[in-house]
């Protein structure tokens, strides 16, 4: 949201968000919990307590009066209220715009109602997505993530897919390319839970492999110690880098890994959601190979548009045979290199996901700017015979 809010800068935007970090130069608006429970989170009495700090946040604070957004919404005068759907601020909002008789745009990012830490007690993971549900049908726009996002939450008279707008990246002409001339595979992105599950069994593939490497980037590696150290001194993993150093690394690859997880627990989210990674990888023109289940809607998307390779079952070793086959085959290469750039150009394109967000949101509002002048006109004066009947 940085990249259609901040980067382009459509409209004057003011955040109401309960993160605990500054949205500088951003105008925001910190939103917190009563004091007690507030400073209970920052004692070492949170860990034990903590599973129903975030029920009290998810189920109980959405209902209570909230002065500090009322009076947010007086004195900034907004024309409608952007919402990311998550499990707390999401039900503060849509009361807020019944208030206030707002129209109400809905941002469904990710299936926040089953991630770990988003919610308290397992048992309230059902009801919060019940209640997700409900804040799609309340919504008078509905922006999805995906096509699989809208498919699961169903019909809705105002709902569009806006894939994750990609980064602005500047693509460098010297690439940090492979000094030993192996053919290279490049990850960047999330390296923890499933994710990291998955670049850990592809790690140990690549290990013995003469002429093929992987590169993974990204912060915060959960994994076990023992290979966590030796892809760190073998330069397998770099750990978190800044975009610019990211972008060189990415232009230096000869394939480019995206990666949607395989397990059961996760399938709700795989069919929702949409990595951004595939399309600001898009944008170096560089084969891709998608790792995941084919109902995740990345494969439903290459199925259809082209753009990667796929490989749709669990087995590491069958991206190791589809990077072998990559680099035997140069035209194969320049192919999927071409579909790439396609997919950036078309229908991963900034400039037409940036148009969809923006039309949608002046529409709705000119529509809402229309009925409210409407019924603000007086009515027409009754004819005689309409009094006396």
């Amino acid at each position: 949201m940085h990249r259609h809010l901040v980067e382009r800068e459509p409209f004057e935007v003011l955040v109401a968000t309960n993160a605990d970090y500054a949205l500088e130069p951003q105008p925001h608006l910190a939103l917190q919990l009563p004091y007690l429970l507030q400073r209970l989170r920052k004692t070492r009495f949170s860990p034990y307590l903590n599973r129903w700090i975030i029920d009290f946040e998810n189920l109980i604070w959405p209902l209570l009066p909230n002065p500090t957004v009322d009076k947010a919404i007086r004195d900034f005068q907004p024309d409608v209220l952007l919402v990311l759907a998550d499990n707390c601020l999401a039900e503060i909002a849509r009361r807020a715009a019944k208030r206030h008789h707002l129209p109400l745009v809905g941002l469904f990012l990710d299936w926040f109602p089953i991630m770990k830490g988003y919610y308290g007690h397992s048992w309230s993971s059902a009801w919060l997505s019940r209640r997700f549900e409900q804040f799609y049908a309340a919504c008078n726009l509905a922006l999805c993530t995906s096509d699989g996002m809208q498919e699961v939450l169903g019909t809705h008279p105002n709902s569009h897919v806006i894939y994750p707008m990609p980064g602005q990246h500047k693509i460098p002409e010297c690439s940090e390319s492979s000094a030993n001339k192996k053919f290279r595979l490049v990850y960047v992105g999330s390296v923890e839970n499933f994710y990291g599950r998955m670049l850990c069994s592809l790690i140990k593939q690549f290990e013995s492999l003469p002429d093929q490497e992987i590169i993974v980037v990204g912060p915060n590696a959960d994994w076990d110690s023992e290979l966590l150290d030796s892809a760190i001194a073998q330069g397998t993993y770099l750990g978190f880098k800044p975009p610019t150093e990211a972008a060189k690394i990415l232009a230096g690859a000869d394939a480019l890994l995206v990666v949607m997880s395989f397990e059961e627990t996760y399938e709700l989210f795989m069919r929702t959601s949409f990595t951004t990674k595939f399309l600001d990888y898009a944008s170096f023109g560089k084969p891709i190979i998608l790792w995941g289940p084919d109902y995740c809607t990345p494969v439903k998307v290459v199925n259809k548009f082209g753009g990667g390779l796929l490989v749709t079952q669990p087995n590491a070793e069958d991206i190791v045979s589809v990077c072998q086959q990559l680099a035997a085959e140069p035209e194969l290469q320049s192919k999927m290199a071409k579909q790439a750039k396609h997919l950036h150009q078309t229908l991963f394109n900034p400039d037409r996901l940036q148009s969809i967000f923006v039309e949608e949101i002046e529409k709705l509002v000119n529509r809402s700017t229309t009925k409210l002048a409407a019924s603000d006109r007086p009515l027409p004066a009754m004819k005689a015979e309409e009094v006396k009947t």
